[in-house]
């Protein structure tokens, strides 16, 4: 099990290279799918295409760093997966299905093998995060609409009493 932010930032290593091709930049979620897609690089230059590579192209995940088999595993013209994006995603509101706000989305929780999302960590802000934790709501407790915004279909709206 795996979370987003342990990702983010992590060198991405080739095999048959043996060097660092980057660092991870942001993590490409297919949200209607339940899988974590891919993994988006560091982009050094604005005038360059997003470089994105596919969570099926990993060889390993590993605690400091991603390892995949060489550069061709790189996809360079792939700025349509951008949309896909999980930083545009978090800090956003999450609901119950009566409208109740009970909290915010702070991170991504997935199989580190398959890429599967098991669910998202859930922050009720800092007094109720120091107090009590975050709180991981399952993947097939959650819809999205159109808007991305998170809707919990059964949960306690007293989270954090």
């Amino acid at each position: 099990m795996l979370k987003g932010q342990q990702i983010i930032g992590q060198k991405v290593m080739t095999l048959k290279e043996g060097k660092e091709i980057g660092r991870v930049e942001d993590l490409i979620v297919d949200t209607s799918e339940g899988y974590l897609k891919g993994i988006i690089l560091e982009n050094r230059s604005i005038l360059k295409n997003a470089r994105i590579i596919l969570w099926s192209h990993l060889i390993q995940a590993g605690r400091d760093a991603l390892i995949i088999s060489g550069q061709e595993d790189v996809l360079e013209e792939a700025n349509d997966l951008r949309d896909l994006s999980w930083q545009n995603k978090t800090g956003k509101n999450v609901f119950s299905v009566t409208g109740a706000d009970i909290g915010t989305m702070k991170d991504l929780v997935f199989e580190r093998s398959t890429g599967k999302i098991l669910g998202i960590e859930l922050s009720g802000g800092f007094w109720a995060d120091l107090n009590q934790g975050r709180k991981m709501i399952p993947w097939p407790q959650i819809q999205l609409n159109q808007k991305d915004v998170f809707i919990v279909d059964q949960v306690n709206e007293d989270l954090w009493s």
